[in-house]
């Protein structure tokens, strides 16, 4: 194979953002090649990836099973002889001699991935290769994903047909696993709208990972709030949304300003901030029909062709309003092993584009005070463990409000876009290695092997709408002749139409990574890495 340039092998590892319509919210997959959703085809509503997103696990997928049928699919199951060979302690060994022992358990370990994501995520199953796992994907047919059997890079793709619902999607997920020449030690997704139906998957075939009444929890904003107040942590107030006859009551529980959010929605999509009553009105007319408007590909959310007609069934869709937090947003990536947090590390997050709460910039470790952040790590930990979580890597976000942490949400899976990378350079801790562990029962101790380096990332927007000509070459120059740069690359092609922050929320047109000895100076040099490009002159 050729080698790939600094930028087109960060294009393997990261996300890559597809166009949207002016005054959007949404923000989805862009391939580098590519320019249009409907290249990219659409979904009906009955794909079981949009029904996630509009109905939510508890409407789509059975509940979880008794103890009896957990405890009669668990019996056989593969990762019991690897418990029975090394012992659950031992195997928790911390340290880097704990850390290869885990890898050589995983080597040769059979894993089934239910939905591969976006292209740039093809790095999770180089990476799973390397480990010595013999990776099955199962997705529709003709998914990117497919290629990668040829390559080497995955032992077999499974074809299913997805467009149907949820229920059904997950039989046939029972009956292809259990048609394979041999039974998987686990079942595994990156993708966040399969996290539901995997956790159904690992159940009903008495395989490890987090369980289904966890992640529902998770995956409904409101039963995620009400378990919290239960659990008598501080949460924000709230109030779900069935219909427009709801939102004066909403505005009466929740006041002003608000955010508007779909239950179980992703990638920040449909969430906007409420200012007025009047203006809520209006909120909830766009976001419904912008969640209307979403379709699915392998994983991802993208734009329905504008020409396809729409669906004749629409499905109810369900909103939380809850109370705006004021004060700094961070992530929290957090892996949790027997019940108890392994390792949990804050990762600031830049301002958030209003009212869309896009991201601008990250950084780790985080440059809130100590305390601040141990606070920030408690209410993650915390949160998790009132949902019912005792074992996974999770994605949680946080902010650090006038009156203490609070959380916006918990996402079941590893962080997308920037967040192993980041990982890996400031912890040297792979997330991706932790999630393969959980998903065939090894107990997780990361070894953080890396120490006193420091991470940033901006995403480069521009203030005008137009035409991109150049922006490529010059992302090139940068990644060349900065020594810090981890990379420098376009999201958006040569030639693409994108929209500004003069006109709505703009694209991101470039996401840029360094590194430096401390994490003030790989903020400032991430920084003026993308006020010097002068971005807007490429932009035509």
């Amino acid at each position: 194979m050729a080698s790939l340039s600094m930028n087109e092998r960060a294009a393997n590892e990261g996300f890559v953002p597809l166009g949207k319509r002016r005054g959007s919210s949404f923000r989805g997959q862009r391939d580098a090649a590519t320019d249009t959703a409907a290249e990219l085809g659409g979904v009906s509503s009955q794909h079981f990836l949009k029904e996630q997103v509009l109905r939510g696990p508890a409407g789509t997928l059975p509940p979880r099973a008794s103890r009896a049928d957990l405890k009669s699919a668990q019996e056989g199951a593969l990762y019991y002889s690897l418990r029975e060979r090394i012992p659950v302690d031992l195997a928790a060994t911390p340290g880097a001699g704990g850390q290869a022992l885990r890898r050589v358990m995983l080597h040769g370990a059979t894993i089934v991935f239910v939905t591969p994501g976006y292209k740039g995520k093809r790095f999770i199953y180089e990476r799973a290769k390397e480990l010595g796992v013999r990776s099955i994907i199962i997705d529709e047919a003709g998914s990117w994903a497919e290629g990668m059997v040829a390559e080497g890079v995955i032992s077999q793709f499974v074809a299913l047909d997805l467009e149907r619902n949820s229920e059904a999607v997950l039989a046939d997920c029972v009956d292809a696993v259990r048609g394979l020449s041999e039974m998987p030690a686990g079942v595994c997704t990156f993708c966040e709208l399969s996290v539901p139906l995997v956790a159904r998957l690992a159940e009903t075939l008495g395989l490890p990972g987090p369980s289904s009444s966890a992640v529902d929890a998770a995956r409904d904003k409101h039963r995620t709030r009400a378990a919290m107040k239960a659990a008598g942590l501080p949460s924000p107030a709230c109030y779900r949304i069935s219909t427009a006859a709801d939102l004066d009551a909403a505005a009466d529980v929740v006041g002003f300003p608000a955010v508007l959010k779909p239950l179980n929605g992703a990638a920040s999509l449909g969430v906007k901030k409420v200012e007025t009553r009047a203006h809520l009105d209006q909120c909830y007319a766009d976001v419904l029909a912008e969640m209307r408007d979403t379709v699915v590909t392998s994983g991802a959310l993208v734009k329905k062709d504008p020409l396809k007609a729409a669906d004749a069934d629409e499905e109810p869709i369900y909103f939380l309003m809850e109370e705006y937090l004021d004060g700094p947003e961070v992530d929290i990536d957090v892996v949790v092993a027997r019940g108890e947090a392994a390792y949990a590390r804050v990762v600031d997050n830049g301002p958030t584009a209003e009212p869309y709460f896009a991201e601008t910039w990250g950084v780790c470790p985080s440059l809130l005070p100590q305390s601040d952040q141990a606070q920030l790590r408690d209410l993650a930990v915390a949160s998790l463990k009132c949902c019912g979580f005792e074992c996974g890597v999770f994605h949680v976000e946080c902010k650090m409000t006038s009156r203490g942490p609070r959380l916006i949400e918990i996402n079941a899976r590893m962080g997308g876009g920037q967040v192993r990378k980041t990982h890996l350079l400031a912890s040297g801790v792979d997330l991706v290695e932790e999630t393969l562990f959980t998903s065939v029962g090894i107990p997780c101790n990361p070894h953080v092997s890396v120490d006193g380096a420091a991470v940033a990332y901006t995403y480069v927007t521009s203030p005008r709408s137009g035409a991109i000509s150049g922006l490529a070459a010059a992302a090139e120059r940068v990644a060349a002749t900065d020594a810090k740069v981890v990379y420098c690359k376009p999201l958006v092609s040569e030639g693409a139409a994108v929209v500004g922050s003069d006109d709505a929320l703009p694209d991101w047109l470039l996401d840029v990574m360094t590194t430096d000895s401390t994490a003030d100076a790989a903020l400032k040099h991430v920084l003026s890495i993308a006020d010097g490009l002068d971005v807007p002159k490429y932009v035509a």
